[in-house]
Formats: structure tokens, sequence, C-alpha cells
């Protein structure tokens, strides 16, 4: 993903601000980048901070010299990344950042720089123990936060940050510019809500880490949509632990598999209230669904509570299973 072209063609407040504040040395200790779900929010804290530490910025990074690249493959010793949409933050990451900047920096540049996305997903712990750091910095070390849920962040937290706000791309022009990647229909509808730029869907796609994982799940989803159009109950539940459930290898498949439920009940509500769904390669199962299913928002709530208890301690083929018999009770 060419993050500066997104930044420069979607996001130009946030691109004019930030170069401004890295050419007049003016950068602030701390950024909580906001954004809802799908928004490039790591990609562009990354690049954020390639652009700090850059070897010959332009004025932000060049993503070719030698410390873009070692940043690129997590190999340079000033640089963190703690992901939240992999695994809850605890206070023992927060720990490793500080342990390591109260040490000189290994590199000859001085700079120090770290990033925890999605803070949401952090315990209460690492809120406190993060909230203690922004307080005292310390020389030219920069934190770089994200979150798809701003009103989840303490008001402190968001006091001693400085706010970057990303928004939406009409995910029609997402989809659009995802097939003109070259991205086939079917898996740019699907991706679109999770990633809310079409070149970030080509990159996936050309991931095969990822597409491999993703195949799986979008198995299982289409599996799923046949087994429920079928209205026999039992089946549905015998046939999500022989068949669905062997297709979704841990944490981040259930995640994905719920996030395409979510997409389909939105669709399936736009379709009872005689709008255009984004899934159109679906079209024909969503309208017998739509008109066969009863309670679908009722059901939608449950399918977003469900999402929300991905990132717990919960065993994922349980917590995927009792979704299933939530969706299927009348």
């Amino acid at each position: 993903m060419q993050v500066e072209k997104y930044l420069k063609t979607y996001q130009s407040i946030i691109y004019k601000t930030f170069i401004n504040a890295l050419e007049n040395d003016q950068l602030s200790h701390a950024y909580l980048l906001s954004g809802q779900a799908g928004t490039p929010l790591l990609e562009t804290a990354i690049f954020l901070a390639k652009s700090i530490l850059c070897d010959s910025p332009s004025p932000l990074a060049c993503n070719n010299c030698i410390t873009c690249l070692r940043i690129d493959d997590r190999n340079y010793p000033d640089f963190f990344v703690f992901d939240g949409s992999k695994e809850t933050i605890k206070k023992e990451a927060v720990a490793t950042i500080e342990s390591s900047f109260e040490m000189k920096a290994f590199e000859a540049k001085g700079i120090r720089v770290y990033i925890l996305h999605l803070i949401e997903n952090m315990t209460v712990e690492a809120v406190n123990a993060i909230l203690k750091f922004l307080e005292e910095p310390g020389s030219k070390i920069y934190a770089f936060l994200t979150t798809n849920n701003e009103s989840a962040i303490l008001p402190t937290i968001v006091s001693r940050c400085q706010l970057m706000r990303l928004k939406l791309i009409d995910r029609d022009t997402v989809i659009q510019n995802a097939i003109e990647f070259g991205v086939e229909q079917k898996d740019a509808e699907l991706l679109s809500y999770l990633y809310n730029d079409g070149e970030l869907i080509r990159d996936k796609i050309d991931d095969e880490d990822f597409l491999e994982g993703y195949n799986e799940t979008k198995q299982a989803l289409e599996d799923f949509l046949d087994l429920l159009s079928g209205k026999n109950i039992n089946a549905l539940i015998y046939q999500t632990d022989k068949t669905i459930l062997p297709l979704l290898k841990g944490k981040e498949d259930s995640r994905f598999f719920i996030d395409f439920l979510v997409e389909v009940f939105q669709d399936l509500l736009s379709i009872k209230h005689g709008n255009t769904p984004y899934l159109k390669s679906y079209d024909t199962i969503l309208k017998q669904l739509a008109n066969d299913l009863s309670n679908i928002d009722d059901k939608l709530l449950k399918i977003l509570k469900h999402r929300s208890m991905v990132n717990l301690n919960v065993n994922s083929s349980l917590l995927i299973d009792h979704l299933v018999n939530e969706i299927v009770k009348e």
C-alpha cells in the first residue's frame, strides 16, 4: 500500500499537518490515530513513524533507505509495535518499551518510536502504565496510538496526544478501486468492510499467508450461508461442528468469520429496507435469507456482541458454536 498517496488523496489534513510538524521540528511526543474499522490505522502509524526515522525523507518516508527497510522487517531496535488486533496488549508490553527506552538509543539518531495498535484492547494495568509513560515521555521518544473506538479511550490519554481522525473512503469507491487493481469482485466486496482502501485489499490478496486463511474463512462463510438457507437447524448445528469449525484455525480466522457475518447481516437489513447490498456477488442467497429470516436486527446485535469477545480469553470454537446457536434461535 502506498500510504503517502493514500494520505495525500484521502486524508489531506493529516498529510499536511504532519509534514508541517516534521519540517518545522514541531512533532508531538504522542499521536492518537482514530478511525472506524477498516481504515488503515496501523499502516499509517508505521509510515508516519518511518518518516521520523527515515535516512532520506522527502519530506515523508522514502521507503527505500536502510532504516525504512529495517523497520519494515521489524529489525530496528529503537522501534516497537504491539498489535491489539491480534492479542490483548498487556502491561508487560509497556514494561518492554519502558525498560528499552530507559537505556541509551541503539541507533545514532537517538530517536525511539513505539506503536500501540488498537489501544481499546489493552488491559487496565497496561492503560495505567502507558498513561504514566505518556506523562513523562523522555527526549526524542515518539508514540503512535491507534483506536477504532475513540469513546472507549480514557480522556486523560486523549488529552496527552495529538488527535488525528482518519475519514472513511466511500465503500463503493474502495470496491471499484480494488477491482481495478485486479482483485476479484467477490473478494473486493467482502474485504472492503475490513480494509478501507483498494490497494490495501490488493496487497492482502497478494500475501500468501493471508490468502490461505482468508480463502478457508470465505469457504466457511459460504458453507454457513448455504446451511442457513436450508432451514434445517439441526443440520446447520451439526455441520458447523463437522465442516465449518475445522476451516477456522484460531482466533484470527474466527474474527474474520464473525466480521463476514456482520457484513452479511448488515446487507440483509439493507435488503429488508429496500436498499442495495454491498455483497452483490451473494445477491441471490442474501435475498432468500432476507425473506426467510426473522429478527435480523437482533441477530446482528448478537453477532456484534460475539465479535467483541474474540480478543478475550475465550475458546474461539466454543464462541462460534454459541454464536451459531444464537443466530438460529427464533
